[in-house]
């Protein structure tokens, strides 16, 4: 196994302390089906949705999220209740239909035993509320990661530096020393804020880093 070559892909030239990583879009294949879901949401409550919506809602946090689901309901007359119970709507229905065996990103899974196998602490990092990372970690084939920050817990979210830097903390390890898989601008920007080294999984795919193992 490789991991040199990995690591360099990266940008490293040595072997990084922790591995940092998202689950929407980087690890799990949901991003999709959060526009998707959410999109349902906002339609059957009379709102209508564009692909400018889509785009906005890519790597947002929960708070983001339930905000801009307000907005769209506002914007079109539609009937617009509290943030957050729009956003509950949505991961209700995450819960019931994705969750639970999420699709996999070609390669995640490989690189995630790579890292295992090596000894190399990771962490999750999304902005997921605790109850679906739950059912989506579970559906890994192993407890690979070390430490965890979610989407409900009290503080900034992405692309504020904050959940990168906790699970940092919670690692015990040096930013500079860190890898971040992110597949969002604002999750890029919050790893990159906290210090770490960030590979955009949009440019650089996963299953091609894999297949450097």
């Amino acid at each position: 196994m490789n991991l040199r070559d990995v690591f360099r892909a990266c940008g490293l030239e040595s072997e990084p302390a922790a591995i940092l990583w998202d689950m929407d879009g980087t690890i799990t294949d949901t991003e999709s089906q959060w526009v998707a879901l959410s999109k349902k949401v906002v339609e059957r409550r009379g709102g209508r949705w564009s692909g400018e919506d889509e785009a906005a809602l890519h790597g947002s946090s929960t708070q983001a999220h339930a905000e801009y689901l307000h907005r769209i309901l506002q914007r079109d007359g539609g009937d617009a209740a509290e943030p957050m119970v729009l956003f509950q709507e949505v991961a209700d229905l995450m819960a019931e239909h994705v969750y639970p065996d999420p699709d996999l990103m070609p390669g995640a899974v490989d690189l995630l035993d790579a890292f295992h196998g090596a000894g190399i602490p990771q962490a999750l990092v999304t902005a997921t509320p605790i109850h679906l990372v739950g059912p989506a970690i579970d559906s890994l084939p192993k407890a690979y990661f070390s430490a965890q920050v979610t989407g409900d817990e009290p503080l900034p979210g992405k692309p504020d530096p904050a959940p990168y830097a906790t699970a940092m903390d919670r690692l015990g390890v040096e930013p500079a020393d860190c890898l971040a898989f992110e597949d969002s601008i604002p999750g890029a920007t919050s790893a990159r804020g906290a210090g770490a080294t960030v590979v955009n999984v949009m440019k650089l795919e996963l299953r091609v880093l894999a297949a450097l193992l």
